[in-house]
């Protein structure tokens, strides 16, 4: 992957249109926000993970020190993901592959369907994060993970591939942090136990950027 490529995420600039009227985006003065509901879960790599991207600040949005591809671990036994179900919220939608903008930032696909980085891990694979992102909103519209800031401890979240296999992941670890200080490594790393993260924008939204500040994830081990 080459070092523009490998630029994918940290900031994750989710290209996001403000969504007029819905209360539940509005604060006390009247500007969109998303925050997360209840209590941050994370396990202690995550801790580890977060404070060392709280500490490098914005350079923590350089991830051209990642590996450039995945790790070798068996894809062909693995499909690529097509279809993401979360019963807790109501979700289940379409999941397409996705790379990166001509400015290094992840793309993604419009409200209704989620986006799979598709140069890192595929969910059910042995080990490594496979990342699955989407819209809170977009063009006016709720997107699939408009509610994702409230998904509990303990909620079910499946991935079906285009092999027909579902891999059914339990969420462990939900969390809600600035943009720079995104734990990138953490979250795409393509070694280590497996899990699903899950990422969509929160916190307050700027008009002039067209942008949320922060990302609310979500990290689910399988079942």
């Amino acid at each position: 992957m080459k070092v523009r490529q490998a630029r994918v995420l940290l900031v994750l600039s989710f290209a996001v249109l403000l969504l007029v009227g819905p209360a539940w985006f509005l604060g006390e003065a009247g500007e969109p926000r998303v925050d997360l509901e209840g209590k941050s879960v994370i396990s202690a790599s995550t801790s580890r993970a977060l404070a060392a991207a709280q500490e490098a600040g914005d350079s923590a949005a350089d991830l051209s020190a990642l590996p450039a591809a995945p790790a070798p671990v068996a894809v062909a036994e693995v499909g690529v993901p097509i279809q993401i179900a979360i019963p807790e919220l109501g979700v289940d939608s379409p999941v397409v592959q996705v790379g990166l903008e001509d400015d290094g930032s992840m793309g993604l696909p419009g409200a209704s369907e989620a986006g799979w980085y598709q140069y890192g891990q595929r969910p059910g694979q042995p080990q490594g994060s496979a990342v699955i992102a989407a819209h809170v909103d977009y063009n006016k519209k709720p997107g699939v993970f408009l509610k994702l800031n409230s998904l509990p401890i303990g909620a079910e979240v499946l991935v079906t591939d285009d092999a027909g296999a579902a891999h059914r992941f339990i969420v462990t670890e939900r969390f809600q942090v600035e943009k720079g200080e995104l734990p990138a490594a953490e979250l795409f790393r393509p070694d280590g136990d497996p899990v699903l993260t899950l990422v969509t924008c929160g916190g307050s939204f700027s008009k002039s950027r067209r942008s949320y500040a922060d990302n609310i994830v979500i990290r689910a081990v399988p079942a």
